[in-house]
């Protein structure tokens, strides 16, 4: 049964912005993934995913970027699409980007169609913009790299390691990503807000290779978007505890109003033993 695999991804400064014309940094999340095997058929189509199983064609309308994703590549074949997942969905960590680019990616290989991977990114690129509408591309550059990116333009460029840790952790309330775009257009002091977004990624980036100076980075982003009103008291609760625990910079990740914050930290071993202090969180430590 032939199956392919997508990660997630964190971004670490430059969500929002990046809609706006800035740029943004984004690290992969290898332990993170979704996998899907496709296994031929020659009866109807069957979907088995988080949230549904059954029939391809009854999938619900959340689903959208699976079923782009199977109505372009399927074509007559049938197949039953089991995915398995490791990525909790509305976490800010590219749940559907990653799904997206997992199932072209195992319909590619299944069905011997010999897309090229540019052309899996395309396909997978006008899944998430049936998710989200017009998305950024960050998501799904980031779940396809196995390094750090710079984003900017709807085009990446890799960077090298960090050499740190990530603590990632999971507030318990799935993020609301069109809401938060919704939020951000509103905000009357936007102009300013994204200006100093920008600011913090390029400082980030320029800064690369110097923890204190991508945490010092974080950290100013995540009062940004404090600002802009996309934390909540749990994220806010995540990011103070991990900058108590020795965190270099701490912040939301994704679109707010839920999901995730991370915290970034000299090393694995600190990462760990910070992570020892979220037993009622769902936490992942990620080398980036």
């Amino acid at each position: 049964m032939p199956s392919s695999c997508a990660h997630a991804k964190a971004i670490i400064v430059g969500e929002h912005s990046v809609l706006y014309g800035s740029c943004a940094i984004a690290a992969p999340l290898p332990g993170l993934k979704i996998e899907v095997d496709c296994s031929p058929t020659i009866f109807e189509s069957s979907v088995n995913t988080d949230g549904f199983c059954g029939r391809l064609r009854d999938l619900p309308a959340n689903f959208s970027g699976i079923s782009l994703v199977a109505s372009r590549l399927l074509g007559a074949h049938c197949a039953n699409l089991h995915f398995k997942s490791s990525i909790p969905q509305g976490a800010g960590l590219g749940s559907s980007a990653a799904s997206a680019l997992a199932l072209a990616r195992s319909l590619n290989c299944a069905l011997s169609l010999g897309l090229r991977e540019e052309e899996v990114m395309r396909i997978s690129s006008e899944a998430e913009d049936a998710v989200h509408g017009k998305a950024s591309g960050l998501d799904l550059a980031a779940c396809a790299s196995s390094v750090p990116i710079l984003f900017s333009s709807s085009s990446a460029t890799s960077l090298p390691p960090l050499g740190a840790s990530l603590l990632v952790v999971y507030s318990g309330e799935a993020g609301r990503t069109q809401s938060a775009i919704k939020k951000v257009a509103s905000c009357p002091q936007k102009g300013k807000i994204m200006e100093g977004l920008s600011e913090a990624c390029l400082r980030a980036k320029d800064g690369w290779g110097d923890l204190e100076e991508v945490g010092r980075a974080m950290s100013c982003a995540q009062g940004l978007l404090r600002d802009l009103g996309l934390s909540t008291p749990k994220l806010e609760n995540i990011v103070g505890r991990c900058e108590d625990l020795g965190a270099l910079g701490a912040k939301l990740t994704g679109s707010g109003l839920g999901g995730c914050a991370i915290g970034l930290f000299r090393d694995g071993p600190s990462a760990k033993a910070a992570r020892r202090a979220f037993p009622d969180f769902d936490t992942w430590v990620e080398e980036v």
